[in-house]
């Protein structure tokens, strides 16, 4: 009697996938992939956090470096004036290092005083430097004086009223904002004299617009004294006569120091007021410094 032989096949065989080990490989094709894009994340985030860093050590370096060499150039302006008898006014230029500085020279004479202006020439600074709205510039320097007298902002009024301690008080007068501030900060000056009114004739040359705004019958006349301190100053620097022997500078100025590094200008400002001090032997002394700026032509001198 013969036996049948069952010939069975081997499973390998079959060509059937085995379903584990194909779920296993994507699991840690999913893990490798997830942890390539969790250290791609970490490295530009290293990255752009190291760019940062430098951006803002290279600023550091250019404020520091403006710092130093607009006050060490806005001496040597003084010096030159007081010293060597050289004429005011004037725009002078320094290299120190490599360095360019740009020095101008303004007398606080010729802004316009918070403390002293009127009503009628502050409404002309709004509205021919920050271009407001007639309207509301003659309502914006009604708050002004109002702020001045001391009837707003307290709890009772005033009998004597109250001063503007320095530009930036401008900025609690109601309806002031950051970019009204901006627009005409370059121009007022906060005196603590009394009764002080702008010498037009000292003057920036854009704020005759003011000047023809609020009091036109005056342009003429102040247009031939500055025409007429030119010429002084212009025979004193040529050496004509006595005048050569007078000192050009006088009282309080602000002195604007811009210095250029880099692909950058940045703008470095003091108030000085020509004085002898007790205890110094510099024959001025500095009232008010300004932290360094980068200058923007829209907002700088004019």
């Amino acid at each position: 009697m013969k036996k049948r032989t069952i010939n069975q096949k081997s499973p390998r065989n079959t060509g059937q996938a085995r379903p584990a080990p194909v779920r296993q490989r994507g699991v840690a094709l999913a893990i490798v992939v997830w942890f390539i894009a969790g250290m791609s994340l970490l490295v530009a985030g290293i990255v752009s956090s190291a760019r940062v860093d430098t951006k803002m050590t290279q600023l550091h370096i250019a404020r520091a470096k403006s710092v130093a060499a607009g006050d060490g150039a806005i001496q040597l302006m003084l010096a030159d004036h007081l010293l060597r008898e050289e004429p005011a006014f004037n725009v002078a230029e320094y290299w120190l290092g490599n360095v360019k500085v740009t020095v101008m020279l303004y007398p606080a004479a010729g802004l316009i005083d918070l403390n002293a202006t009127s009503q009628k020439v502050l409404a002309a600074l709004f509205f021919t430097i920050a271009q407001v709205p007639e309207g509301n510039a003659n309502v914006l320097a009604d708050n002004v004086i109002k702020w001045r007298s001391g009837s707003v902002g307290t709890s009772k009024p005033r009998k004597t009223g109250r001063r503007f301690r320095s530009i930036e008080d401008l900025l609690r007068v109601e309806g002031m904002s950051r970019t009204l501030f901006d627009a005409v900060k370059d121009f007022i000056v906060a005196s603590n004299s009394r009764g002080t009114t702008t010498n037009w004739a000292l003057a920036p040359e854009v704020l005759l617009q003011v000047l023809e705004k609020s009091k036109p019958e005056e342009l003429a006349a102040v247009k031939k004294r500055r025409e007429k301190l030119a010429n002084a100053q212009a025979a004193r620097g040529a050496g004509v006569g006595e005048q050569s022997k007078v000192r050009a500078l006088s009282g309080t100025y602000r002195i604007d120091a811009l210095v250029r590094y880099g692909d950058q200008t940045w703008l470095r400002r003091r108030w000085v007021a020509v004085s002898a001090t007790r205890g110094s032997l510099l024959p001025w002394q500095v009232l008010r410094t300004e932290p360094a700026r980068v200058y923007e032509q829209s907002s700088g001198n004019r």
